[in-house]
């Protein structure tokens, strides 16, 4: 099963046990992927998506940092 796969299923069962912190964060992941594949018209692969990820967590512990440091 896909990295996307397993996001969509993780956002139902989010839903359905309306974790609403959870279901944002994985709606988020989603919004990054596809706006990948409408910008650069292509099928992300594990790889790019795992990459994908890894640019969304390094942004949000940067987006911490800065808070605490203010």
């Amino acid at each position: 099963m896909s990295l996307k796969a397993q996001l969509t299923d993780a956002m139902k069962e989010a839903m359905r046990a309306k974790d609403s912190a959870r279901l944002g964060v994985i709606r988020m992941a989603l919004a990054a992927f596809k706006q990948i594949e409408v910008d650069e018209r292509i099928e992300l692969d594990e790889a790019r998506s795992l990459a994908v990820l890894e640019k969304l967590i390094k942004q949000r512990r940067e987006s911490v940092a800065a808070f605490t440091a203010a």
